[in-house]
């Protein structure tokens, strides 16, 4: 598969995710510290301007990275939640990177992470 039909492909699994639920805000895909693909939900407004959201997508990578120096005693992580106010901020770890996502405060987000890790394609 050559790097477009992998970014196209990549795409069309953040646009799939973004359509299991409402509460589901933004959606992207890391892999190696760099965002490949994401998409937005286009009918909630931005919390973060774009290079805050970079900032945020980098930091998320960065947590990331140094919660795998703990999977050997503790166990690879799974996924991984910070809840701000106005806003819950999802880590999916990956074999090959993760996927993050942010979703309304109110959202049931045990839920939305099971039908993620239950979608029969590769993230």
């Amino acid at each position: 598969m050559d790097n477009m039909s992998k970014q196209d492909n990549t795409l069309s699994i953040c646009n799939h995710v973004l359509q299991l639920d409402s509460a589901i805000r933004f959606v992207a895909r890391i892999k190696d510290r760099r965002v490949v693909a994401f998409s937005r939900n286009m009918s909630k407004t931005p919390l973060l301007d774009s290079e805050l959201g970079n900032m945020a997508h980098y930091w998320a990578s960065v947590k990331a990275g140094i919660e795998e120096m703990f999977d050997g005693p503790l166990g690879k992580t799974n996924w991984m939640i910070t809840a701000k106010e106005k806003v819950k901020l999802v880590t999916l770890f990956l074999d090959d990177g993760q996927l993050i996502f942010s979703l309304d405060v109110n959202s049931d987000h045990d839920e939305i992470i099971k039908q993620i890790q239950n979608l029969n394609m590769p993230l």
